[in-house]
């Protein structure tokens, strides 16, 4: 049974949602094992335009220290090559984490490490970090677990945040719970809240800069899009 859910708070199972990433590092390959679709030329665009966003807003960093909580194969450790002093990814796919530590072998100031978003610790990642990204992951976690990944992420104390996550464009959320997603080839399961909802959790920080992604070119839909914020910590 596929189902999609308006305006109605259900879980979305952390299992399934995990096998289906699983199976994404094992079949796909660059920014389409983690942008989804199959339009490498939207693809580009958006990586491109995300970089560019980011990059206006944290000119005055010379150097970078990073956390990329949902890395996946290392796009934002690409991106942002030339400034890094320390980069961590985390992501709870093991498939993504070892193409990540492949492309990246010969640089040891760059790591990543397979782990969920909701078991980051500073104990266990013990650094200080003054950019934080999390891009592509918060529509997978269910809203028992967001007040907790926001406080973790406030206990970082970055400079700067950066989220990113697709969400409904309607007047409450669209939750996709094991959706027979003929793009995808593949059930899917997804939870789309509005831009209201996920700016609840951002009182420790001063957002500096927010707006809708994608357009026409780039995938952008009637019902969803992708909003970003970028913000710095109080």
């Amino acid at each position: 049974m596929t189902t999609r859910v308006y305006n109605e708070i259900i879980e979305i199972s952390n299992s399934d949602t995990q096998n289906f990433w699983h199976k994404r590092a094992q079949n796909s390959d660059g920014l389409k094992a983690v942008l989804l679709g199959d339009d490498k030329n939207a693809h580009s665009k958006r990586n491109e335009k995300e970089c560019r966003i980011l990059m206006e807003q944290i000119k005055d960093l010379e150097e970078l220290d990073i956390l990329d909580i949902g890395c996946g194969i290392g796009r934002w450790a690409e991106n942002l090559y030339g400034k890094i002093r320390n980069y961590t990814g985390i992501d709870y796919s093991k498939g993504f984490i070892k193409t990540a530590k492949e492309r990246f072998r010969e640089d040891e100031n760059i790591n990543f490490y397979e782990m969920s978003v909701c078991n980051m610790t500073p104990e266990i990642l013990a650094q200080k970090y003054n950019l934080i990204i999390c891009t592509g992951v918060l529509m997978y976690v269910n809203d028992s677990d967001l007040e907790q990944i926001f406080r973790k992420i406030r206990d970082f104390s970055p400079e700067y945040i950066h989220i990113q996550e697709s969400i409904s464009l309607m007047d409450g959320r669209l939750t996709l719970d094991n959706f027979e997603s003929k793009e995808l080839k593949s059930n899917y399961s997804a939870i789309y809240r509005t831009q209201a909802e996920y700016e609840q959790y951002f009182k420790d920080f001063d957002i500096i800069k927010t707006d809708l992604l994608l357009d026409d070119e780039i995938g952008g839909r009637k019902e969803t899009n992708a909003r970003y914020w970028i913000g710095r910590t109080k």
